[in-house]
């Protein structure tokens, strides 16, 4: 009952959700026909969030840890201003090169520039306080190394966007027996205790932590 009940809340909220373009639309579907992990993009509604939040926040600059095959930096680029810029992080060649096609295909590709190296790399790179808005969603278990060089690069009142904080609910199991599981438990745990900051963790699609910076 309680599933149905899920089914029917998340099916209400996508219908009263602006609708996906169909570029992206595209996207999600060559996502799935070549890697079959489709659902590792964060979806429509989650995307609005984070362009609602991009928005409201009058963010200019934009860092992505984690480009996958390029779904949500198009969604982070589409909310930047004209003048804006994301700085996306991927690792694999393979999914770069689906990203970097669609980048080319939508009017807002121009905003993003692909970093093919470590994540980790790329941030060591940027200015300390100088960018507006981090999106975190790529290998669990450096999640807590992300946090802290976010923090770093960001102004004060920026904020830092953490995808799949509930693990496919898998970090509600006692005792956490996945290893990615107990990566995340221990990044909450972190957020949780960190001073300077101000977040909110929501249940929205996987779990999303939302952090402003103070």
């Amino acid at each position: 009952m309680k599933q149905n009940q899920d089914a029917l809340i998340q099916d209400y909220i996508a219908e009263h959700t602006d609708a996906l373009s169909p570029l992206l639309q595209d996207l999600l579907k060559e996502t799935e026909t070549i890697t079959g992990r489709s659902r590792w993009s964060i979806g429509n509604v989650e995307g609005r969030l984070m362009q609602f939040l991009l928005r409201a926040s009058g963010a200019r600059s934009a860092v992505e840890i984690g480009t996958f095959t390029g779904f949500s930096a198009l969604m982070i680029a589409e909310a930047l201003p004209d003048d804006g810029l994301l700085v996306t992080c991927e690792s694999s060649s393979a999914y770069a090169e689906i990203a970097s096609r669609y980048f080319k295909k939508s009017p807002y590709g121009r905003k993003i520039r692909l970093e093919m190296k470590p994540a980790i790399e790329t941030l060591k790179e940027i200015s300390d306080n100088s960018v507006d808005f981090v999106f975190i969603d790529a290998d669990k278990p450096s999640y807590g190394l992300y946090f802290d060089e976010a923090l770093r690069i960001l102004r004060s009142g920026g904020l830092v966007f953490v995808d799949n904080v509930f693990w496919r609910n898998k970090i509600f199991k006692k005792p956490i027996s996945n290893e990615n599981a107990k990566a995340i438990a221990a990044f909450n745990q972190k957020v949780k205790t960190t001073d300077g900051i101000d977040k909110v963790m929501l249940s929205v699609r996987d779990g999303i932590y939302l952090i402003r910076k103070r």
